[in-house]
């Protein structure tokens, strides 16, 4: 029997910030395999780290010597492979290459969706049509809610037979609230500051337009942006009721201080096919749960369950926030108490990835 042995190539320079690439890597690290980790560097972020000897970081450029590169070694390794483990669209175009020429399975975790309508350019087109054949020559998917799973299914035209593993976007192990005072000691707010936390990506449209209005709220709550970027804030910058968090976290200490917050916020638009199937599958929703956060999300994206588990409240824009973090403050101790209970009964990760694990050692 070859050695479990698996290659991820995920090229994402903040590849350990996100749960549905750390959860699945430290799994199967903690479980004996040894994982070789492909991804890219960046400037701005800190390299990855998970704390394993068995988990392995190799370097990568996106690039056409990346590419010879990526595949020379994926297909001289040795021992060979027991599996590869990608994402769409170029990795898993350049890995499926790797797979075919070496006999070795090749799984895909479906974190970005593209669909056929938004493929509006010739060049657009033409990944859209590599992405679908390499995901045809997959062994197995691993989407991160129900409802993208049949998407995947259907937009790669993947038969029956393929097993597609729902897992959502989050860690493993039960929801948890620490003790934690971290951004009012990291900010210098107030011992009763209360705390919305934007944590991700400062380039949805909504963040910005958040942090431009929370000072013409009258409620008394502040707003701190966790970011993953390294260097600025691209023009954004602290406010008497914003704050920009201007470290980044390693995962380590993510739990930590997300529990130091108030409220979780989750703003999404309806622009892509991604957002409006995020539902379940937002990391963000899932670490402020994790956490035992309430949440506000923005309707769009799929997020009805949020109000119909009890876990938070829906707002159609930014300006509906403060009305909604006061709804959830009148009766917080019972919203974060459903969020816990949420997250425990439908998001853990431990409780989806060992049918994944399972298949992966069958191979």
């Amino acid at each position: 029997m070859a050695e479990r042995r698996v290659a991820f190539v995920v090229p994402h320079p903040y590849v350990d910030a996100l749960a549905c690439f750390r959860a699945p890597i430290l799994w199967l690290a903690d479980r004996g395999w040894r994982v070789d980790l492909y991804t890219t560097l960046s400037a701005e972020h800190p390299a990855p780290f998970f704390g394993r000897d068995n988990v392995t970081l190799v370097p990568m450029q996106q690039s056409r010597r990346g590419v010879v590169d990526l595949l020379t070694r994926l297909v001289t390794a040795q021992p060979k492979y027991r599996a590869i483990v990608t994402v769409p669209q170029w990795a898993l175009y350049y890995c499926a290459k790797a797979a075919r020429l070496v006999g070795v399975p090749i799984g895909c975790i479906s974190d970005e969706l593209k669909s056929d309508d938004e493929a509006t350019s010739g060049e657009a087109r033409r990944w859209r049509a590599r992405e679908r054949r390499a995901h045809q020559q997959c062994r197995w998917t691993v989407a991160l809610s129900a409802e993208r799973a049949g998407f995947v299914r259907r937009e790669n035209r993947l038969p029956d037979s393929h097993p597609v593993f729902v897992v959502p976007n989050a860690p493993a192990g039960p929801a948890v609230r620490h003790a934690s005072t971290y951004f009012r000691d990291r900010l210098a707010l107030g011992a009763d500051a209360r705390i919305l936390l934007h944590a991700g990506s400062l380039w949805w449209p909504r963040a910005r337009e958040l942090a431009a209005v929370a000072d013409e709220w009258s409620a008394d709550w502040t707003v701190v942006f966790q970011t993953r970027l390294r260097l600025g804030e691209n023009g954004f910058h602290d406010t008497r009721r914003v704050h920009f968090a201007r470290e980044v976290l390693p995962a380590s200490l993510l739990d930590y201080a997300v529990s130091s917050a108030s409220i979780g916020l989750a703003l999404y638009d309806e622009s892509s096919v991604n957002n409006r199937l995020m539902g379940t599958a937002s990391g963000k929703v899932a670490l402020y749960l994790k956490n035992g956060l309430p949440v506000i999300v923005t309707r769009a994206g799929g997020f009805d369950w949020i109000e119909r588990e009890g876990c938070g409240a829906c707002v159609a824009n930014v300006r509906e926030i403060p009305a909604a973090a006061e709804r959830i403050w009148a009766n917080y101790a019972e919203t974060a108490a459903r969020a816990t209970a949420f997250y425990d009964r439908s998001l853990d990760f431990a409780a989806h990835f060992p049918a994944v694990a399972d298949f992966m050692a069958s191979l």
